[in-house]
């Protein structure tokens, strides 16, 4: 069973190793891409799209799961998106990943055998991907996979930015990277604090960089940055600011707002979440699923104890509940292939 070895290969047996780059003519310009090849005849064509990770397109987690497809059989091509890979919440990524997928289903090198493209996409990724396909024609994409989605903007943001039970304060800083944007021009040391902090987290640096680095800031700087990581209800005070400054934020907002336009979404999708998800609540897919569901009877959702945010937890656990998973990410696989496969 496909979903069975998927599991098994991102969890126990990684493979690591790097896809081919190439380069991918675009609409508007041309952008990175790795390129997996299987060793035997293709069954398909993957397009995987990392989360917010400061590894960027070349995150190892994501190089893992392009070789288990792989190892499956299919071709799979990890692209390199600007605003994604620059940790910046932005509508232009969904215009950078429609592009992503014309460009390579059009790709004859990278396409050889005209495959309509599958898309798997993680976290805040995953919820750009589905608004990505929500506005491509019909028949765009084969299957969806969405790992650890958001459906609701403005929830998904007020949770990441209020949450004190998480301990894991990366998406804080996200948001502080997207949305601080006019004050880290009037105080360039503060976005260094806010991008060593997300490196430090995102890279597992056994020694973080950031408390050097808080030793020679300045004292306005230093008090700023840790009201902003301490005071709740400041941080969402500076936050919405800085969001009211962002040009017809009103459409801005609505574009990236996945539960008003989710219902367009018309191909087999997997919604698969973690139950103790802190940063992006398993929730979220709850209200996904049942939007989608609507008017698409081919959607699987999967809320997984074996999850948080969209790594394995490896425990006692996996028994019970590994074949529920395996399930989910089967759903994905089949409808992935070129031929749906029985």
């Amino acid at each position: 069973m496909d979903g069975l070895k998927f599991i098994v290969s991102t969890s126990l047996f990684k493979d690591k190793t790097m896809g081919e780059e190439r380069e991918l003519l675009l609409a508007h310009g041309k952008t990175t891409v790795l390129n997996y090849l299987p060793k035997h005849k293709e069954r398909g064509l993957i397009i995987t799209l990392t989360g917010f990770s400061v590894n960027g397109y070349k995150d190892q987690r994501m190089v893992v799961v392009n070789n288990a497809f792989k190892k499956m059989g299919f071709r799979v091509i990890t692209p390199k998106i600007d605003t994604i890979d620059f940790l910046l919440i932005d509508p232009k990524s969904i215009d950078q990943v429609k592009d992503i997928i014309q460009s390579i289903t059009a790709d004859t090198v990278l396409n050889p055998n005209k495959c309509t493209p599958a898309v798997f996409a993680p976290s805040f990724t995953a919820g750009i991907a589905a608004l990505a396909i929500a506005e491509m024609p019909e028949n765009s994409v084969r299957s969806l996979c969405l790992l650890g989605s958001f459906s609701d903007f403005e929830s998904t943001i007020a949770f990441a930015s209020s949450n004190e039970n998480n301990a894991d304060d990366y998406g804080m800083h996200i948001l502080m990277n997207s949305f601080l944007r006019e004050e880290f021009k009037q105080k360039p040391q503060l976005q260094k604090l806010v991008q060593t902090a997300l490196e430090d987290n995102g890279l597992k640096r056994k020694l973080p960089l950031l408390p050097a680095l808080l030793a020679q800031t300045d004292a306005d700087t230093l008090q700023l940055y840790n009201r902003l990581k301490q005071d709740k209800d400041f941080r969402n005070t500076m936050i919405m600011d800085g969001r009211s400054k962002i040009p017809n934020f009103e459409q801005w907002k609505s574009r990236l707002n996945l539960s008003e336009h989710a219902h367009k979404i018309t191909c087999p999708v997997s919604i698969i979440h973690g139950t103790d998800d802190q940063v992006i609540p398993s929730q979220q897919s709850v209200l996904l699923y049942n939007i989608i569901s609507k008017n698409n009877s081919n959607v699987h959702l999967e809320l997984s104890n074996l999850l948080d945010h969209g790594d394995m937890k490896l425990g006692y656990k996996i028994f019970a509940e590994i074949a529920h998973l395996a399930k989910a990410f089967q759903h994905f696989i089949k409808h992935a292939a070129a031929k749906t496969e029985k």
